[in-house]
């Protein structure tokens, strides 16, 4: 089958219905959208009237989506506060849902309508599913057989200066008692087991390297610097193989997030803040990663990803809005920038978490 296809820059824009092109693809770091609930242009999230229906095709939606997602990749999908539940449900069956966000709006539809009329509390308000596949964290720590990088490092991924630490410890004679007196420190079980596996400072190594050799012998004969360079190399891969997320200081890390709304408007009636994709695209896609949106609308997603770096595709089935996002990718692209990472509005109070607690 074949279906037009646009690149501008780092980013493929497909017109075509979602469902067929995206076996057609790969799979991407995040797939970060917001599907049509209706079908009639111009009212898309109101055009349902059989709910039954409308979820059956969200199911749908919903088993493509996780099949074109890295097994260490994310699901952002945004749903009306009436519909979350139900879509929250749907993901449920088939990836491990890790937040139900609030994205509370500055102004919101309806909001002048006469109170004394009202049947029930009005939405100021929409959600954003946010989700990951089922043992995707924990697959860098190989206890999930889909990823063949854990099976090569022998299930976990610093287990090479695990071992020899434990080893060469164990060959001097001595036990995790000697170290721990040796040091000062309670630190042993995580030098010497998987237990929180931590590699020692320069001055602890020195001292475990001297109390090792202390009545002679040759112990612990790795230069530090050495033990340092293969750490760093492993924590690499081990990041990799981890779901991406790059949270910051002062962002809005709870999940209740107050982004304002674009002053320009592209006719698509749910249009998202560019701020607020940005934000979503730059926790999830790693830097020269990829995002998919499989409803792609007038393109923010691709705006988001452009501002980035980030690489993208898009599908969507209404050839105006397609034209529009081609148009404002387009846009995005002859607009000076150097990659800076805006960071939104720190509107949310700061956590000191307490690390001995942690």
């Amino acid at each position: 089958m074949t279906f037009r296809t646009e690149t501008i820059g780092d980013c493929t824009l497909i017109l075509g219905d979602c469902l067929e092109v995206m076996p057609t693809l790969g799979r991407f770091d995040a797939v970060v959208t917001d599907p049509p609930y209706g079908k009639v242009k111009g009212d898309f999230d109101h055009a349902w009237t059989n709910r039954q229906s409308m979820l059956a095709s969200a199911d749908l939606w919903a088993e493509a989506m996780a099949q074109r997602i890295k097994f260490n990749g994310s699901l952002w999908w945004f749903a009306w506060p009436s519909l979350a539940g139900r879509i929250e449900t749907l993901i449920a069956c088939r990836m491990n849902v890790l937040s139900h966000i609030v994205w509370k709006k500055p102004t919101a539809t309806g909001l002048k309508a006469r109170k004394e009329s009202l049947r029930a509390p009005m939405p100021v308000t929409e959600r954003i599913i946010f989700a990951e596949h089922f043992g995707a964290d924990n697959a860098a720590l190989g206890e999930s057989g889909y990823i063949q990088k854990c099976d090569e490092l022998r299930g976990f991924v610093f287990e090479p200066l695990r071992k020899y630490l434990a080893d060469e410890w164990a060959r001097a004679g001595l036990t995790k008692k000697d170290a721990n007196e040796a040091t000062g420190t309670q630190m042993a079980a995580h030098w010497f087991t998987t237990s929180q596996w931590a590699l020692p400072t320069r001055d602890l190594y020195e001292t475990l390297r001297a109390r090792a050799n202390c009545l002679g012998g040759d112990f612990l004969r790795r230069e530090y610097d050495d033990l340092r360079r293969e750490y760093d190399d492993l924590r690499r891969e081990y990041d990799d193989l981890r779901r991406y997320f790059d949270c910051r200081a002062g962002d809005q890390f709870f999940d209740v997030w107050e982004f304002g709304t674009d002053a320009q408007r592209h006719g698509h009636p749910t249009q998202k803040p560019v701020d607020l994709m940005q934000y979503i695209v730059r926790l999830s896609v790693r830097p020269n990663g990829e995002a998919l949106d499989p409803f792609m609308g007038s393109g923010t997603t691709g705006v988001a990803c452009v501002n980035l770096g980030r690489k993208f595709t898009g599908i969507e089935l209404d050839p105006g809005y397609f034209d529009i996002a081609c148009k404002r990718i387009e846009e995005a692209y002859k607009q000076p920038r150097l990659f800076e990472e805006p960071r939104p509005k720190p509107v949310q109070e700061t956590i000191n978490f307490d690390e001995d607690a942690a």
